[in-house]
């Protein structure tokens, strides 16, 4: 066949074992300009359950190690790229280059997730993989290594030879995380990563997915789904003793919307943490709402080395916060503050300016509640409407 647009794109062969890039574009903005460089961990996982069965590669152009202009992509049976709303532009050119080589591609991420016709149409793209990509990927590759059949497929969308395009059935969400191989970081050099927390170096790792609150402006519970699913408290610690003793790590950042969204398990895993008498600092995300309702929560992880949090305070005007769908107080960030100052947890504050019903009062408003809030440090967005989120819609 002759492309997506025409219809089904093979493989001349289809062998059993196949060669598959997994590439993350690089980034020129946000994060990446204060030096945050972190590892792709969506693809670290999309290779662990694809290793032992097919030859993975992972290639980071955000690290500035590599040049998607200069890569030879040759060689690859299968290319997949991750593609975010920002990136997709550069995703596509760096797609025309690896199928000119006579790769298949493939595409997941938000941004094709929830515009999948477009990346299609392109003529770029051979499949796309909606949401939680781990065994939607799988399921593709087997059937391109000619393993499985094409009706096994699940979560990829594709061109039909008329053109039309064709969504097979979604792959249910993973409620059983424990199950996930950890992320392969053997196929990444994490010297390339040099984010450092309190002057040691640092790196990431997820423990749940999923977000029951479906705020206005966050991609997040479509993408991941509304309920929150969580890995195990013992699976947890097995992946952050190997971070820790094989890699040498003194410091974690947990990189999820909802870690405390059950301060239960949270607890626990800060006793657990302390029973190891680890030399480990790290950081969590939270929320307003659960910080004031769980002050003893902050203090058991604050006693296994909760260091950091990044916290979404987004405006100072309720009338703002209700807009958004934040279902929580404005008035109530300042008693977080409170929680995370005596028991010396800095906090990252976010910060959102241009909502729909935002005016330069309400604006000036925001700007002057983070300076009263004052943490450490802050992160200000201007509001925009990415596919996937209800904003968008």
């Amino acid at each position: 066949m002759n492309g997506a647009q025409n219809g089904d794109r093979l493989l001349p062969h289809t062998p059993n074992v196949m060669r598959i890039l997994l590439v993350n574009p690089p980034v020129g903005f946000s994060y990446y300009n204060i030096g945050l460089r972190r590892p792709p961990l969506s693809l670290a996982y999309l290779a662990s359950v694809l290793e032992g069965e097919h030859d993975v590669s992972i290639v980071d152009f955000s690290t500035g190690k590599e040049s998607w202009k200069r890569y030879r992509y040759d060689g690859y049976d299968v290319v997949g790229i991750s593609a975010d709303t920002v990136r997709f532009p550069l995703s596509l050119r760096i797609a025309r280059r690896a199928r000119e080589r006579g790769a298949v591609i493939v595409m997941g991420g938000p941004h094709v997730s929830f515009r999948d016709e477009e990346a299609l149409r392109s003529g770029l793209v051979d499949y796309v993989v909606r949401n939680e990509g781990e065994y939607s990927f799988r399921s593709l590759i087997d059937y391109l290594s000619g393993d499985a059949a094409l009706d096994s497929v699940r979560g990829v969308s594709r061109l039909a030879v008329d053109g039309s395009v064709v969504r097979a059935p979604d792959e249910p969400f993973i409620t059983d995380l424990d199950s996930l191989p950890f992320p392969a970081r053997e196929l990444l050099n994490l010297n390339h990563y040099n984010e450092r927390m309190n002057g040691r170096p640092m790196t990431t790792l997820i423990t749940s997915r999923g977000c029951p609150f479906n705020c206005d402006f966050c991609a997040s519970s479509e993408f991941f789904g509304i309920r929150w699913r969580a890995r195990s408290v013992d699976n947890i610690l097995a992946e952050m003793e190997l971070l820790y003793e094989k890699y040498g790590y003194r410091a974690l950042c947990f990189v999820e919307d909802n870690f405390t969204m059950d301060p239960e398990r949270a607890v626990e895993l800060s006793e657990r943490i302390i029973s190891k008498r680890w030399d480990l600092i790290w950081e969590a995300w939270s929320r307003v709402d659960t910080i004031v309702k769980h002050p003893e929560m902050i203090r058991a992880m604050a006693r296994a080395g909760f260091r950091w949090t990044f916290v979404g305070f987004e405006s100072g005007s309720q009338e703002v916060l209700d807009g958004f769908g934040k279902k929580t107080v404005a008035g109530d960030a300042f008693r977080a503050m409170e929680i995370l100052r005596s028991n010396g947890v800095r906090a990252t504050g976010a910060f959102i300016l241009g909502a729909v019903n935002d005016t330069p009062e309400t604006i000036d408003e925001t700007i002057r509640f983070a300076r009263d809030l004052n943490p450490r440090k802050v992160q200000f967005s201007i509001l925009t409407p990415y596919p996937g989120t209800k904003l968008y819609e």
